[in-house]
């Protein structure tokens, strides 16, 4: 009709570059938010593992039991043997996950192996070897252990002489690559407390 007109090709430029403006922007955002959608879900995922790792190594060590074994060799093996790099324990209430006969107790074992921090068991506690285990962390650069006595001191190794005694914590500093370093101290089983004296005999 008279005196109607249409959008000029200049008006048609900026609306198509005022939308495409907008769409780049949402565009933006939805993969700034799929990004951080997706690192969330990496940290949850980590944070996870983690998690595991302290329980089950918390379980493990607040079963240990003064109970010396026998190695391949018939050699004897105190009950927890402690390095600066693992650690190896008898701890009770393992059980056996197809139903078949094995002793309640086992001994396990905790070790950087390359790169790797593995967790190990020897379930027949007398004459046998220590299987080769199960990865807990990968990317591993460096472990740094250490056992606090009754004393509250702590060390780098630890002798269970004289009578099995037990580390009273232990704490495991395990470094990794392009991570922060992870630090957990654990509690282990109280000492068994002695035996109370046989009927008739002097107290001293």
């Amino acid at each position: 009709m008279k005196g109607e007109r249409g959008f000029t090709l200049v008006e048609m430029l900026v609306a198509l570059s005022i939308f495409a403006a907008i769409a780049a922007m949402g565009v933006g955002l939805l993969r700034s938010s799929v990004d951080t959608q997706d690192a969330v879900q990496e940290r949850l995922k980590a944070m996870g593992g983690i998690n595991r790792l302290r329980a089950v190594m918390a379980n493990d060590l607040a079963q240990a039991v003064q109970r010396s074994t026998r190695g391949p060799a018939g050699e004897a093996v105190p009950a927890f043997v402690g390095s600066p790099t693992g650690f190896s324990f008898v701890h009770s209430g393992a059980g056996s996950l197809d139903g078949s006969p094995r002793p309640s107790v086992e001994r396990v074992a905790y070790a950087r192996v390359g790169n790797e921090w593995r967790r190990a068991t020897q379930p027949m506690l007398d004459g046998t070897a220590l299987g080769e285990g199960d990865r807990l962390v990968g990317d591993v650069s460096g472990v740094t252990v250490r056992y606090r006595d009754e004393r509250g001191n702590w060390g780098e190794s630890w002798s269970s002489e004289p009578g099995d005694r037990l580390p009273r914590a232990v704490e495991v500093r395990l470094g990794r690559t392009g991570r922060e370093a992870l630090t957990m101290q654990f509690l282990t089983a109280p000492a068994l407390p002695p035996p109370p004296p046989a009927a008739g005999a002097p107290v001293p």
